[in-house]
């Protein structure tokens, strides 16, 4: 008569399977993981450029219009005003609101995401002197609040000075995509 098996191979080979099993779908969640995670960097590096593309058109605006004329539009905002506010960054920068933002053409986001309007935001400075210190080394801090950055009286030519403002796209409770916020100093004529 045979000797009567203990079960010992079926337990083992139960044991293999659920080891087998949990690896499988540790797996497939670090997969979905590593999706998720890449699909987040696409969606940022797209509302980046949006942004970008944004501030290039407001800098481009600037330089090709003159002061008086750029200063007549009601979006654009005075700081040389005393009653204006105008902090670093629009209180409606990450709002539902359009106040004050000038949307890009549908024909200038062309090579943009479709559902991605960027906007962009000018707020005029003043007038500074050219020799203003604006490269990268420096900070640009000091400028937008009202510094001059070295020069004085009638030997130094000035400009006129812009922050832009630019973002992705206008934020909405639908709409879960990143939002890109980017600034920079322009000269102006």
């Amino acid at each position: 008569m045979p000797a009567q098996q203990g079960g010992i191979a079926l337990i083992m080979a139960i044991i293999m399977l659920i080891v087998a099993t949990l690896a499988g779908i540790a797996g497939i969640r670090g997969s979905s993981l590593q999706e998720k995670l890449s699909g987040n960097l696409y969606d940022r590096a797209i509302a980046l450029q949006a942004a970008e593309a944004a501030l290039k058109a407001a800098e481009l605006r600037i330089v090709s219009t003159d002061r008086a004329n750029l200063l007549k539009d009601s979006k654009i905002v005075d700081c040389t005003q005393a009653a204006t506010s105008c902090p670093p960054i629009p209180t409606n920068a990450f709002n539902n609101d359009a106040n004050g933002w000038t949307a890009l053409a549908t024909t200038t986001n062309s090579s943009l995401k479709a559902d991605t309007f960027p906007q962009y935001f000018i707020q005029y400075l003043g007038l500074k002197n050219s020799n203003a210190v604006t490269d990268t080394s420096q900070s640009a801090i000091p400028l937008q609040y009202g510094a001059t950055g070295g020069g004085s009286g009638s030997d130094s030519p000035q400009n006129a000075t812009y922050r832009v403002i630019a973002r992705s796209s206008q934020p909405t409770t639908s709409n879960d995509r990143s939002i890109a916020l980017v600034s920079s100093l322009i000269k102006g004529n």
